[in-house]
């Protein structure tokens, strides 16, 4: 896969956090420094506060993934996942062979990084009960009966017991690890008796959040109320005031879940769960460290620092806009190449960007028909390479590659994001960011929009599909394919206006007329009589070898249009007609023989002003033709 160096997989959830990105960065320096390549998994799951029906199609993506091609799977076991995408993740990889490190939320079917969660929590409270002397804390819980919640929440009680106060202290809230709770929080805690002096927080999220809401309460913090978090995220170390927290070293983490792979390839001894304990910081949440900037500079670098930050995405955002705009106008797939060109400087410094669609067993591509399901051959509809170290696929390859291989002599990192829209599979994204940083948080709003053009791509075609079938059926005989009298008409006037115009072309005109159809039709039926009309405007259709326009214009009538013939075209015509009748008759064995009158009348263009005038003239010889047959039969028959 890629190249000959070995391939993680690493399974990850909503990379827009910056916890999560400074995880990706950690991952990707680790695999690195020990030679490996890396392909990120990366699920969209939830959007916003709960809209889930982007990420109930997600776990297709599952059904692409070539699991054996892999040398070890890191999976992040946290909440980010919805619990379906999950069980479903985890299904796919109980028939792994490579081994798979789960981080987060431990597994025992699985090795662990664990992230020691006692500890951490305990030294919070034993900082604001022995440090400050406080008797009187609260604490803001995770989701109930999540794995880190509940440890947390233990450890908590531990800590209050080891500290002569009462297990649950003031008061236990129980949040959901994110914002969505903090005003419910803040009510809680400001109507416990007594008031909390300190409130400890399972994660960073609720802690500054919730920090936030008092102070909008006019409470202040750290004078009225301390605040305690746990995973010292970026968000939280630049909040005003910085939250005091417990964090691991995710550089050690990451180094710790690629050592465990390594040593179990290579049969050495690795126990099933390694736990990394915790670094308190104790800052301004909790009084500790009110100057915790070093210098005034400091604090204007950080200041100026999310200045540029918040510019940098107010300007992009402009540039999402422009690119939805321009995404509703696409009607074919390499306009979105373009856009993307154009307007994707907001996802960050990449390298390459390869989109892969899913095509059918005809080689359509999934935005020109309906696909519902991970097709095991896609086409690279999409393929910026801006170091040209990636091998192009001719046209189609197979899923069991999923990235085309690399020449680079460094190790390669990929990030692949599943495209769909509803039912619709469409594909897969892989991108390749320059240096160790992830993708921006406009990435994923590229990717939801590339899957709505590609919805609206797949209406279009849909309906130019609808119209062209429509346009056939009006124009084409049924039971033959030729054209029918409108088809011929329309062709036919179209050419002839085209060839009025160059005032100079031999015009030939064709009336065939099928003899005794009735009779067949009334002795061996309408069904034999079919197959007559069928077999005679197959010959027709077979004696066309010089951009002849044919047709079935009635019911055993057949008309033939030519420009630019001759004398000797018309005889060749006649020739070959008559020759395939024959030949029908003496290998169909059929009761009755199939036989046809034809007119052919030839002129320059400029003496007539209209086709039907040719076409008057060619009946006339036809007929004369009929004429004669119907004599001929009537010879016979005495």
């Amino acid at each position: 896969m890629i190249n000959k160096r070995k391939t993680v997989g690493v399974f990850l959830c909503a990379i827009t956090s910056e916890q999560k990105k400074e995880l990706c960065r950690s991952i990707s320096r680790a695999a690195k420094d020990l030679d490996y390549n890396v392909i990120f998994f990366s699920f969209i799951g939830t959007i916003g506060a709960d809209y889930r029906n982007y990420a109930q199609n997600e776990h297709k993506m599952l059904d692409i993934i070539p699991f054996d091609e892999l040398d070890g799977i890191i999976f992040d076991n946290s909440n980010s996942f919805t619990d379906d995408i999950k069980n479903k993740i985890m299904s796919h990889i109980k028939k792994c062979r490579c081994p798979v490190v789960t981080i987060g939320e431990p597994c025992n079917d699985y090795y662990s990084v664990h992230i020691d969660n006692s500890e951490g929590i305990k030294n919070m409270v034993r900082h604001f009960a022995k440090h400050h002397g406080f008797k009187h804390i609260g604490f803001m819980s995770g989701i109930p009966g999540h794995c880190d919640a509940v440890e947390r929440y233990a450890a908590f009680q531990s800590a209050m017991r080891e500290c002569g106060l009462p297990e649950d202290g003031v008061g236990v809230f129980h949040g959901d690890f994110w914002y969505n709770k903090c005003y419910e929080a803040a009510d809680f805690f400001l109507n416990c008796c007594p008031r909390p002096q300190a409130i400890v927080c399972a994660n960073d999220y609720m802690a500054y959040s919730l920090c936030d809401v008092l102070i909008g309460k006019g409470v202040n913090v750290p004078e009225d109320i301390c605040i305690s978090g746990f995973d010292g995220v970026y968000e939280a170390k630049i909040h005003v005031p910085p939250i005091t927290s417990a964090q691991v070293n995710l550089n050690t983490l990451s180094r710790t879940a690629f050592e465990i792979i390594e040593n179990v390839n290579n049969g050495r001894p690795q126990e099933k769960c390694v736990n990394l304990y915790t670094d308190s910081c104790f800052t301004g949440s909790c009084g500790c460290n009110v100057n915790y900037y070093k210098t005034e500079a400091d604090k204007s670098r950080e200041i100026n620092s999310l200045f540029r930050k918040n510019t940098f995405t107010l300007y992009h955002i402009y540039s999402v806009e422009a690119a939805m705009l321009e995404m509703n106008r696409v009607t074919k797939i390499e306009q979105i190449s373009d856009i993307l060109s154009q307007f994707g400087g907001n996802i960050g410094d990449y390298e390459k960007f390869f989109m892969f669609t899913f095509t059918d067993r005809k080689g359509r591509s999934s935005f020109e028909t309906e696909i519902r399901s991970p097709s095991e051959q896609v086409y690279p509809a999409i393929w910026i390479d801006r170091s040209g170290s990636s091998l192009r696929p001719e046209k189609y390859f197979s899923t069991n590659t999923l990235i085309p291989a690399d020449s680079a002599k460094s190790p390669c990192c990929y990030y692949i994001s599943y495209i769909h829209f509803e039912n619709h599979c469409f594909g897969y994204s892989a991108i390749s960011m320059k240096n160790d940083e992830p993708f921006s948080e406009f990435y994923n709003i590229w990717i939801a929009n590339i899957a709505v053009a590609l919805e609206t791509l797949l209406h279009k075609n849909s309906i130019r599909e609808l119209v062209e079938d429509l346009e056939i059926a009006s124009t084409h005989d049924k039971l033959t394919g030729m054209y029918n009298r409108r088809g011929f008409e329309k062709c036919m006037n179209k050419a002839f206006d085209e060839k009025k115009e160059e005032q100079q072309s031999t015009v030939a005109a064709i009336v065939i007329d099928m003899d005794r159809l009735k009779s067949i039709n009334d002795v061996y039926g309408h069904t034999e009589g079919d197959y007559a009309i069928n077999s005679l405007a197959h010959i027709i259709s077979a004696c066309c070898t010089e951009n002849e326009i044919a047709g079935r214009t009635g019911g055993d009538e057949f008309y033939v249009f030519a420009f630019d013939y001759s004398e000797e075209k018309a005889m060749h015509y006649k020739k070959r007609f008559n020759a395939a009748l024959d030949d029908f008759n003496k290998t169909e064995n059929k009761p009755y023989t199939l036989n046809a009158s034809i007119g052919i009348y030839m002129a320059d263009i400029s003496q007539h002003t209209l086709p039907e005038d040719f076409f008057k003239r060619a009946d006339e010889e036809m007929y004369a033709m009929k004429r004669e047959h119907k004599v001929r039969e009537l010879q016979t028959k005495i």
